[in-house]
């Protein structure tokens, strides 16, 4: 159950970052790889953006000039244990460096937070980019999770531990 209330940094460069709320989803103009998700697992939008509502502890929606640039939070999975996510527009490498500092803070916020000995995120296999930045994070690659996003698409799943 999403309990966020305020942003712990509000600010990254150019992004603002909001405590995350259901209609900002609609706004949100996605990555083609999420485009693709989002067919696979047969949510509508309205059906996504409640679905962060109900299983993520914290979320966060960050705008660049008034537009949704990227939303992402952390799912605690039990104690100990988080998923963090982002789902992100094209324009993410336009402003990379304020992107990869808000991302770290979160991540360093969330696993100080939550006392989180694992914290662990999934990538669909396959997308170079965003496995090269969750290595740069420091994440270590553990799997491959086939056929898991209904059945059609490869998940890759990658973890930081104590």
């Amino acid at each position: 159950m999403l309990t966020t209330r305020h942003a712990p940094l509000e600010r990254s460069g150019k992004i603002t970052i909001r405590p995350y709320e259901l209609s900002h989803f609609k706004r949100l103009v996605v990555r083609p790889h999420e485009e693709t998700i989002k067919r696979v697992v047969r949510l509508s939008d309205t059906e996504w953006a409640q679905a962060i509502g109900k299983e993520a502890v914290e979320a966060y929606t960050g705008y660049v000039n008034g537009e949704v640039f990227a939303i992402g939070g952390l799912n605690v999975l039990w104690p100990g244990v988080g998923e963090v996510w982002v789902i992100g527009s094209p324009t993410i490498p336009d402003y990379r460096i304020s992107y990869v500092r808000a991302v770290k803070f979160y991540l360093k916020y969330f696993r100080e937070k939550y006392k989180l000995k694992r914290v662990q995120a999934q990538i669909v296999a396959d997308y170079d980019m965003l496995r090269r930045f969750v290595e740069k994070l420091g994440f270590k690659y553990e799997g491959t999770l086939h056929r898991y996003c209904g059945g059609d698409l490869d998940n890759c799943i990658y973890a930081i531990w104590e």
